[in-house]
């Protein structure tokens, strides 16, 4: 108890000391003077060689020229109650410009800096403040104007103050705190870092990489590969000449026109991207996500906000959670996992595959083949060039326009076919079936819903379970054909097409039997009779509990 008891006595004698300090100040804040100073200096240098700038605090604006020399003018403005104290630092300050290792050493010392030197610890410097006389009320700023020959590089290490580069070319290694940078009309090699303020880089000719702690960043007319990492704040860019690398957190990425492939990571905000000539990378968790006109591949995870993704030159792979998506225009495969949001699916060159547990899913104009698995959602399907498979789950299904043969499993929910290139397969839980304009052969399982089949070509083969059956305007039966229609409890109603070929067996146990055609009864089971017309090459077996009807069509 005593120790804590002394430890709050400090502190408030600490806050009072500083308030009090604060009082005074108030009061003597108009009499404050405020001197400059004004420095120039300048050497003789070469392309080529490096101009090392060191620990400035303050705004930079260096310049390439055609010059063969370096001449920098600087100005500090101090300000303080104490005049002479003024005077005093300004004497003691001074602007360095020395050779230096392959070049050249820049330097702006003030006494401010010696101070921040001695100082062993953040908390020595805060007391030093609080109770050094008139440290309170002090300012300083400074400002650095450097002209260098244009081809020459720099290293360059600066604090709390804007950096403004242009019209030079070379090796560029700039460590920034805490103010702008801005770049223009500049080439050769960028290493940039920085935090807390912007960083523009415009018509750069050269590989860029730049580290931006809590800053914006925008990017335009880079002429080489690009690498940059920030985070908190958005990223903008257009008209990158190489790859482009984005690793990001919270942050806006938008951009278009990036002629080498793209690689892009963030989370949380959205991502923008058009115009990639190379490969797509995004990953972007809990990202809003627009894509649009990629050359080569494109490959995408995100979770939980919308994704849509236009005129891909390859293949499209995206892997969500939660993600509505919307994909057109796609030249090569295209492959689709989310859940629980729609997924929409348009104009694919290549195969399409879709995984969307309980998603709606809906999947148009596909030049190859086609499998979709999903749950508890519609599934609607179009134009199909290749084969299709749907594995799904108490959701509806409706096919339309399909090359090649077409394969559904699903439950409790109806299932609609129409215009089927190839043979069709169904295995449908409760579900009704309908199926009309199918070129190859039937076959269909469910059960307690109707099947309903018109203008098939080849073999039908159904297998309910309390499940009424009617197939009708067949348009084609082949020799080799086989139909079979089976059930129990419900009626079959058979349309039979003008001159048949067809040997017919029909048996029900409990229901009656009814045909447009002569019929013989079996000797042996009375519940059975048999129908030949023509050749009788096709056998067609009718069976069930129910009625069975026997029509012309």
């Amino acid at each position: 108890m005593r120790k804590r008891t002394l430890v709050c006595l400090v502190l408030a004698f600490l806050l009072t000391a500083f308030f009090i300090q604060d009082l005074e100040a108030s009061k003597e804040t108009l009499l404050k003077n405020v001197k400059s100073r004004a420095f120039t200096k300048s050497v003789t240098s070469a392309p080529g060689k490096t101009l090392y700038v060191e620990r400035t605090r303050g705004d930079l604006s260096i310049i390439g020229t055609e010059q063969n020399e370096i001449s920098v003018k600087a100005i500090v403005e101090v300000g303080d109650t104490d005049e002479e104290f003024l005077e005093e630092f300004l004497g003691r300050s001074e602007l360095i410009l020395e050779p230096y290792r392959q070049g050249f050493r820049l330097a702006l010392v003030t006494p401010r800096e010696e101070m921040y030197k001695e100082e062993q610890s953040d908390f020595a410097r805060f007391l030093r403040k609080i109770f050094r006389s008139g440290s309170y009320r002090f300012s300083l700023s400074t400002e650095i104007e450097i002209h260098i020959p244009s081809k020459q590089s720099l290293d360059v290490k600066n604090s709390y103050g804007d950096i403004d580069i242009k019209d030079v070319s070379g090796i560029l290694a700039v460590e920034n705190r805490s103010g702008e940078v801005i770049i223009k009309n500049c080439g050769g090699e960028l290493d940039l870092q920085n935090s807390y303020a912007l960083v523009e880089i415009i018509d750069f000719n050269g590989p860029v990489d730049i580290k931006n702690s809590s800053g914006d960043v925008v990017l335009s007319e880079i002429n080489g590969d690009v690498e940059l990492q920030n985070s908190y704040k958005s990223v903008n860019f257009e008209q990158i000449g190489g790859s482009l690398t984005i690793k990001s957190h919270s942050s806006d990425v938008i951009g278009s026109d990036v002629k080498g492939d793209c690689d892009i990571t963030t989370s949380y905000r959205e991502i923008k991207v058009g115009g990639v000539q190379g490969t797509l990378k995004i990953k972007g968790s809990s990202c809003t996500i627009s894509v649009d006109r990629v050359e080569k591949d494109a490959e995408i995870e995100s979770s939980y906000k919308p994704v849509r993704v236009s005129d891909v030159g390859g293949y499209l792979r995206f892997h969500g959670q939660s993600s509505s998506v919307t994909v057109l225009d796609v030249a090569k495969d295209a492959s689709i996992r989310s859940s629980y949001r729609e997924i929409t699916v348009d104009r694919v060159g290549g195969s399409v595959d879709v995984d969307g547990s309980s998603c709606p899913v809906t999947v148009r104009d596909v030049k190859g083949n086609a499998v979709i698995l999903s749950s508890y959602k519609d599934i609607i399907v179009e134009r199909v060039d290749g084969e299709l498979e749907i594995r799904a789950h108490s959701g509806s299904v409706t096919v339309d326009e399909v090359g090649k043969d077409v394969t559904i499993r699903s439950s409790y929910r109806p299932i609609q076919v129409k215009h089927v290139g190839g043979g069709l397969k169904v295995d449908g839980s409760s579900c009704s079936v309908t199926a009309d304009d199918v070129a190859g052969d039937v076959n269909i399982e469910n059960s307690y819903k109707y099947v309903i089949l018109k203008r098939t070509s080849g073999s039908i083969v159904v297998q309910g379970s309390s499940s009424p059956i009617e197939v009708s305007q067949i348009k084609n039966l082949p020799s080799n054909a086989q139909v079979e229609l089976i059930t129990t409890y419900k009626p079959i109603l058979l349309y039979v097409p003008k001159n048949p070929n067809v040997n017919i067996s029909a048996y029900t146990r409990y229901g009656k039997i009814s045909s447009d055609f002569p019929v013989y009864l079996d000797e042996e089971d009375k519940n059975r009779i048999r129908i030949e017309l023509g050749a009788g090459q096709t056998v067609v077996r009718l069976q069930t509990s129910g009625n069975i009807t026997i029509k012309k069509d």
